[in-house]
This record gives C-alpha cells, sequence and structure tokens, in this order.
C-alpha cells in the first residue's frame, strides 16, 4: 500500500515514514475496498454478475483508486454485453493508474476488431429504439429490432430481458423462456430475470390447473335405491312409444349438420386464420420497411460521398483546362482524377492502382490533397488486401513474375504490413533478381526489425550472403 500524498511504500505504523502523513483513516478506506473487490470477485466466479456489480460499485465509491475493483467491473460489464460501460471503466482505470495496467491490454483487445466494435456499440443506439417501440406499444417493431440486436451482441442481457418481457405480454410463454434461462446462466441472480421466472412458473402452474379441471368427470347425483316414497314424489310410468323410422328425414337432418358444420368453420376458423395470416403480414411489411429505410439512408450516404467526389474532381478538371503537357504536379492530377473517376464508377482496385503511386506532399492544391484522401481511404486497404491475396495465389503456382507484381502494388497500397514486403522479397528470389530481392529485405531490416523476428533473421542472411 502507498501514501496517496507522496506515494511511498506505507510500514505497518499508522504514519507515513516518508513524508509523516497519518494515514489511519487512509488504510482503513483502502481496507474496507479491498474487502468488498473480494466480495465482488467471489460473486462473479460464481456468476452471480448482478451482484458483483453492486459490489464493485460500493469499493469504488470508498476507493476510487482501487484498479483491481474497477478492471474487474469492466470485465464484468463486458460478460454482460455492456461493451461500452466496459471501456468506461477500464478507459477510468487507465489515466487514474497508467503504468503496468492490465487495462491498456482489455482496450486494445476491444478495438482490435473496429467492424465488431462498431457493430456491438451500434447496437446500444437499436436498444434505444426498441425502448421507444415498446413505450409506444408498438410491440411487433420492438421484437423485431430486439431480434436484430440479439444476432448482433446476444450477450446485451437488458435486450434479452426486454424481449423477454415482451414475450410475455404477448402470452408467447416458450419463447419468453428461452430469453430468461439465457440471463440466468450468464448471471444467475439477475433479480428482473427471476421475477420473470417467477412469473413464467405461475402461468404454467395455472394453465395445469385449468386443464386439470377442464378433463375431470362431472360426478352424478345418485338416489339411494331403498329411499321410501312421500306423498310429494311423483312417479312417472315408462313410454312405451317410439318415433317411426324415416330414412328421408334422417337423410335431411345430416344435410343440416353438414350445412351448420360449414357455416361454423366459415365464420370462425377462417376469420382466426385471416386474423394470424394478416398479424404475419403486418410484421414482414414492418421488418421489410426498416430494412429498406436503412438502406435508404445508406444509399443517400454514398450518393452524397460520390456527389462530393464529383465536385472536387470537376474543380480540378477545370484547373487542368488551360494547362498543357503531363509533367510534374500536372500528371499527378491526372492520376489522381483518372483514379476519382474510377472510384466513382465502382472500380476500387483501378482507383487504388491510380494513385497508389501519388506523393500526397506534392499535390500543389489542398483541394487535390482532400480528394487524394478521400478515395486512398476508400480504396487503398481493401485493394492492398486484393493484390495480396492475388499475388498468394501466383506465388503458389510459382508464378512468381505476378506475384512479384502484385505484391509490390500491395506494399504501394499500404507500407504498414510486413507480409507485402517480404513475399515481394520471395517473389524476386524465385525470379532470380537479387536487386530487387535485396531491396525489399532491406525494408524488413530497416522499417520492420521488431514486427518480426523470423522475417527479419531471414532478411538479414540473405543480404549479408549477396
Amino acid at each position: 500500500m502507498r501514501c496517496f500524498k507522496c506515494g511511498s511504500l506505507l510500514s505497518a505504523n499508522n504514519t507515513c515514514p516518508k513524508c509523516g502523513e497519518d494515514v489511519t483513516i487512509y488504510k482503513k478506506t483502502c481496507l474496507a475496498s479491498n474487502a468488498y473487490y473480494n466480495l465482488g470477485l467471489e460473486k462473479a466466479r460464481v456468476r452471480d454478475l448482478s451482484g458483483a456489480v453492486e459490489t464493485l460499485k460500493i469499493s469504488l465509491m470508498i476507493n476510487k483508486y482501487n484498479t483491481n475493483a474497477r478492471n474487474l467491473l469492466g470485465l464484468v460489464y463486458c460478460e454482460m454485453g455492456e461493451v461500452v460501460e466496459a471501456l468506461t471503466q477500464w478507459v477510468i482505470s487507465k489515466n487514474l493508474t497508467p503504468d503496468d495496467n492490465v487495462a491498456s491490454d482489455y482496450i486494445k483487445r476491444i478495438q482490435s476488431n473496429q467492424n465488431r466494435f462498431e457493430m456491438v456499440t451500434g447496437t446500444i443506439k437499436k436498444f434505444n429504439q426498441a425502448l421507444v417501440y415498446a413505450k409506444e406499444d408498438n410491440l411487433d417493431l420492438a421484437i423485431i429490432q430486439l431480434k436484430k440486436i440479439i444476432m448482433s451482441n446476444p450477450a446485451l442481457l437488458k435486450a434479452q430481458l426486454l424481449l423477454g418481457l415482451l414475450y410475455l405480454k404477448t402470452d408467447e410463454d416458450t419463447k419468453a423462456s428461452k430469453c430468461i434461462n439465457y440471463v440466468l446462466n450468464v448471471d444467475k441472480n439477475n433479480t428482473i430475470a427471476l421475477r420473470y421466472s417467477d412469473e413464467l412458473k405461475k402461468r404454467a402452474a395455472q394453465k395445469k390447473d385449468e386443464t386439470a379441471t377442464s378433463f375431470l368427470p362431472k360426478r352424478k347425483k345418485t338416489i339411494p335405491e331403498n329411499k321410501p316414497l312421500n306423498g310429494n314424489d311423483v312417479i312417472i310410468p315408462r313410454s312405451t312409444y317410439k318415433e317411426p323410422s324415416n330414412g328421408g328425414i334422417t337423410v335431411i337432418n345430416i344435410l343440416i349438420g353438414v350445412l351448420i358444420g360449414a357455416a361454423l368453420i366459415w365464420f370462425l376458423v377462417v376469420p382466426a386464420r385471416n386474423k394470424g395470416m394478416t398479424s404475419d403480414y403486418n410484421k414482414s411489411l414492418a421488418d421489410y420497411s426498416e430494412q429498406l429505410s436503412s438502406s435508404s439512408v445508406e444509399i443517400n450516404s454514398l450518393q452524397a460521398q460520390v456527389d462530393d467526389l464529383t465536385a472536387q474532381k470537376e474543380s480540378l478538371e477545370s484547373q487542368l483546362t488551360n494547362v498543357t503537357g503531363t509533367s510534374g504536379s500536372n500528371a499527378l492530377l491526372i492520376s489522381l482524377i483518372n483514379g476519382a473517376n474510377a472510384y466513382i464508377s465502382g472500380n476500387t482496385t483501378a482507383a487504388a492502382e491510380a494513385i497508389m503511386d501519388i506523393d500526397v506532399s506534392a499535390l500543389p492544391t489542398d483541394e487535390a490533397k482532400s480528394l487524394y484522401n478521400t478515395v486512398a481511404t476508400a480504396t487503398l486497404s481493401n485493394a492492398a488486401t486484393s493484390f495480396y491475396n492475388a499475388g498468394r495465389t501466383a506465388y503458389s503456382s510459382r508464378n512468381y513474375e505476378i506475384a512479384a507484381n502484385n505484391f509490390v502494388k500491395a506494399y504501394k497500397c499500404d507500407s504498414t504490413n510486413v507480409n507485402y514486403v517480404y513475399y515481394a522479397a520471395l517473389s524476386y528470389v524465385g525470379l532470380n533478381d537479387t536487386e530487387n530481392a535485396k531491396l525489399y529485405y532491406n525494408l524488413i531490416i530497416s522499417d520492420f526489425a521488431s514486427s518480426n523476428a523470423s522475417y527479419y533473421s531471414e532478411a538479414n542472411s540473405y543480404v549479408s550472403s549477396h
């Protein structure tokens, strides 16, 4: 334990050995915070995540500098699908304790897959929209939205709970049970999930009682055989009269029964079936409408980007109208315009090829640099991957010339990936082109010394021996 004032290690005494500060209360505070941290850790181990969150919050309320408690709280939030809350705790932890803090590794792991991170964080907006739908009693839209959220981030417990609640409200107990059981498997003492589970059990017991009662035989009233008659008893003699049998009347009765059955089917079964079909149609229509709205927004965004690129390209073309020749900056502008044309037409690979040799600092105007950055951001990374994959295919077929060409293009599009440089060097080795092979091996030695030890060792060996 370190002194809160000077940061030196504390001894068993209640005063700091360096600055002499009284640390009696501070020690008790740290011990209490650590006790709650240990309790939260035990709850997390037995998957009582809700209890762990509350306990760890108390630990941090007592001592906000308890790094272990804050990092554990972030892990619990992450397990519950609350990625944003987890990142918040880890960022605070890193700022309070910047050195030797495991929170840095947690943040890197979360942010390493940017697409996945954006998809998971985007579910928060969808959840808020689903909550609005539910409050407005648009249950169908809310359920559709929550299903999409769970497909993207099934660990988001509050989405599972809200979907379970909506299923309870629409009497879909089986689906509600699946959502609630998922929550309880992750967080065994989740108060809301336990409350919903009790409601499901009450409904199941009530249905069981109703079913059992409906099939009980009706009790018949029995008259004792030896009960003596009194003056109020009336004895009705048995009748020996029988209706004469008539086949025509029987046929008519059967036809009437068939007609009544058909009428019942028409007035009872068909409307119910049509109602179910209408409900399914409305759900599908709502789903399609939401997809169409999302697609329209994306199309409008892309169209605005294309319009912006077109305007920038036309402005650059106007700058070249009165200029002749293709040397110097004019050649760069022409290559940039060609790349923009290719990108606008949807050919990202051709766009990348057109601009990958351009030095952005050599462009003459800020407008040209802005256009280059827009096209480069949209094309170079994907094009580098495409060139690399094509190069690996050619390299596997021992077609080293095509492989080298593709690996060099990949490196020009993305100069931060050591694999592009390494395989370019290997391809030139396959072509017995020592000069170019040494060129790319030297790039590994100078720019990627710490990226891959085996690549660095191989590059050193080749350059030394040639």
